[in-house]
């Protein structure tokens, strides 16, 4: 049952993801690339999805085939985009801005599922599903805002993929997580590395001065 309840939200997040892409009025940025750069997304989605929950747990059960790491496959796709942009000497494109409110709502309402399911769970009793949830919804709109007041949608994805990951850190000492070093988990380790990477593209971005 509780399960049911988990694809349901999972569901209903794609869902209403797809149709806010469709209402916001933010442009499509200019793709020359063709399929390569889908291919390069959807690679680097998949393994990034399944890396941070192999180095946790191993092929333990069937984790190794069926857990996914949300965190792991947004760093995964941001990793493999930009490097797919250093090797074809387009630093200066940004390709997420469009996307990147959708995402958050949907991951805001699939969360929920989360929470019904005991997954991503907290080790205290705090509801840290939740937290998480209304992070991303408060981000979505707050994105949203921003947007409309600069039209930087070059801006958008970085802007949230710093704050979720200042706030992925802190909320994991919370989480039932394996902890790999010391008190740390993947999960700290992968937000301590990415987090500088992440400002310096959000100032690299702002300093340019690309709007896409």
């Amino acid at each position: 049952m509780t399960l049911g309840i988990y694809n349901l939200f999972e569901i209903l997040g794609v869902v209403l993801g797809l149709l806010a892409a469709r209402c916001l009025s933010i442009p499509k940025a200019e793709n020359k690339n063709g399929l390569s750069v889908y291919i390069c997304l959807l690679l680097g989605l998949i393994i990034g999805m399944k890396l941070p929950v192999i180095i946790s747990y191993g092929f333990e059960g069937n984790l190794g085939f069926t857990g996914k790491s949300f965190m792991g496959g947004v760093l995964g796709a941001f990793t493999a985009i930009n490097l797919y942009k250093i090797f074809t000497h387009q630093n200066q494109s940004s390709f997420g801005g469009r996307f990147v409110i959708p995402l958050a709502i949907a991951a805001g309402i699939g969360k929920i599922g989360c929470y019904f399911n005991g997954c991503c769970a907290s080790c205290c009793g705090i509801p840290v599903q939740l937290i998480e949830s209304v992070f991303q919804i408060i981000a979505a709109f707050s994105l949203f805002l921003f947007y409309r007041r600069t039209k930087r949608a070059d801006l958008l994805f970085p802007v949230y993929l710093l704050s979720y990951l200042i706030m992925r850190f802190l909320v994991e000492f919370i989480r039932t997580e394996p902890r790999v070093i010391g008190p740390f988990t993947i999960y700290h380790i992968l937000a301590v590395i990415y987090i500088p990477i992440v400002f310096l593209v959000l100032r690299r971005r702002r300093r340019a001065g690309v709007c896409q």
